[in-house]
């Protein structure tokens, strides 16, 4: 029987930032869970939508007020960035951490705040979505915060720049040296190199930097002002997690939620590969939910629709998602009870 639910909004600090937050609540009744939503690699605002482009999921509210309804208690925030309502409140203390690092104690510190407004629960859960899902399994190792069951959402299972290099690699295939991403199109064979490049430390060769097709990326990502160096920096610090190895060192249950039409980059195998990488370690407490068609944010995708039409879907998420969370999250409070 689903519950009625309130919302609390609020302000969280953390890492030199003031950053708008929602409490899913449900009403009367104890708390079964509370969740900590982790947002993914964009500047979002509360609701999980991304001001400035045309993607307007607003997973994390749907996600959020769907779990409430089940009992759960859910935490989600914004993303540092334009039109997201976020701001720096301490700029000193923003650069004390890479750009990458700083969603870690940006999660610590939800999940310190959800303790403290929601002080008794059957556990505590963080569900990562894409890039929050790589940070979640950080956080989920570190036995003093207390993370009772790990939820990968569209998590990647590959290294941040073998997620391009694979993804220019399946396309090449399809569509030859230049490949379409929709926005732009680059030469695959150039595009492929400025990451293996970005990757070790190097510059550009010459032919990149002579080839048009790469001139955004070259203008982007190799000079040296401060963006183009703190963005190379957080490619690399993202690129040096292994999401299949760290996966494995995560102590509490793990679900892993992923769709079978996601094409963003993390691809649809990406869930299967987390899950077998964590099932070969801890077969009892790892588990699969794969709707095949759902893509990133989990919208109902028609066969035939092209990635960047299925990134721009603004339909509700899908309600299977968030009552497969809960069953399984149900399924854990019994055991820990038992």
């Amino acid at each position: 029987m689903k519950q009625l639910y309130r919302e609390e909004r609020l302000m969280l600090e953390a890492e030199g930032y003031r950053l708008p937050a929602v409490l899913a609540l449900p009403q009367g009744g104890e708390v079964k869970w509370r969740i900590v939503l982790l947002p993914g690699s964009m500047a979002n605002d509360v609701d999980g939508n991304y001001p400035g482009t045309p993607m307007k999921p607003h997973l994390y509210a749907d996600l959020a007020r769907q779990l409430a309804e089940e009992g759960h208690a859910v935490l989600r925030y914004a993303k540092y960035g334009a039109g997201t309502g976020a701001e720096i409140v301490d700029e000193q203390r923003v650069v004390a951490h890479p750009l990458f690092a700083r969603q870690r104690y940006i999660a610590e510190a939800a999940i310190r705040k959800l303790r403290e407004m929601v002080p008794r629960a059957k556990g505590l859960a963080v569900a990562g979505h894409s890039e929050g899902s790589v940070h979640g399994m950080m956080v989920a190792q570190q036995a003093e915060l207390g993370v009772d069951a790990f939820i990968s959402l569209s998590g990647p299972a590959l290294r941040y720049m073998d997620l391009f290099i694979h993804k220019a690699q399946e396309m090449a295939k399809e569509q030859g040296e230049i490949i379409d991403f929709g926005a732009f199109k680059v030469n695959a064979t150039h595009y492929i190199r400025a990451f293996e490049l970005m990757r070790a430390g190097k510059p550009f060769t010459e032919d990149i930097k002579a080839d048009p097709t790469m001139e955004f990326f070259v203008k982007s990502w190799d000079n040296d002002t401060t963006q183009a160096r703190e963005g190379q920096q957080y490619m690399r610090d993202y690129d040096a997690v292994d999401p299949c190895i760290e996966i494995t060192k995560v102590p509490c249950p793990v679900l892993v939620v992923q769709g079978g039409m996601d094409d963003s980059g993390v691809h649809a195998d990406n869930g299967e590969r987390l899950y077998q990488a964590r099932h070969a370690v801890y077969p009892e407490t790892t588990q699969l939910a794969f709707f095949s068609d759902l893509q990133h944010f989990y919208k109902s995708v028609s066969p035939g629709t092209t990635w960047q039409e299925a990134q721009v879907m603004d339909g509700e998420t899908d309600k299977r998602v968030g009552e497969a969370i809960s069953v399984w999250l149900d399924g854990l409070k019994e055991e820990r009870e038992s």
